[in-house]
């Protein structure tokens, strides 16, 4: 790795380590109060997509453990935001299903982060909104696809 190549890779890493630390909504860009955490927006996102899952399917798509997984879940059961049923085959399998109250914080959180980057991207062009949105895709593609390598 030539030195240029190694300092952009740096920038790179430093760069991602404060997007991630500063993208956490709840304490810094939406600021709103009842806005929902990271794990807990991801887990109404997948729902929203996918419809109802089991904790073991949740749990591989986020590449998480069973138990992680099983206290995000219980912590979105206790807001109300998802109800956990027992599967028709195999009682001793939940299935997690978004309630009314959980589409409406995730349709709420969404529009608060969507505002967010809209007032923080403000001044870049469509252009530049457009080419970070391709190379940030492409970098999340990048490191799944390493992920399932290992």
């Amino acid at each position: 790795m030539g030195k240029k190549e190694k300092d952009s890779i740096e920038i790179i890493e430093h760069e991602i380590v404060t997007l991630m630390r500063r993208a956490d909504f709840k304490r810094t860009l939406d600021g709103h109060k009842d806005s929902l955490d990271r794990s807990g927006y991801l887990i109404l996102k997948l729902l929203a997509a996918e419809g109802p899952l089991s904790i073991r399917a949740i749990a591989e798509i986020f590449h998480l453990n069973m138990s992680t997984v099983s206290r995000q879940v219980r912590t979105l059961e206790s807001g109300g935001l998802v109800n956990r049923k027992p599967e028709k085959s195999d009682a001793r399998v939940s299935i997690i299903s978004m309630t009314d109250v959980g589409k409406n914080k995730l349709e709420s959180s969404s529009k608060y982060r969507c505002e967010s980057y809209m007032e923080a991207l403000a001044d870049w062009s469509e252009d530049e909104k457009n080419i970070f949105a391709s190379l940030l895709t492409r970098l999340n593609r990048a490191i799944e696809k390493r992920r399932k390598l290992q």
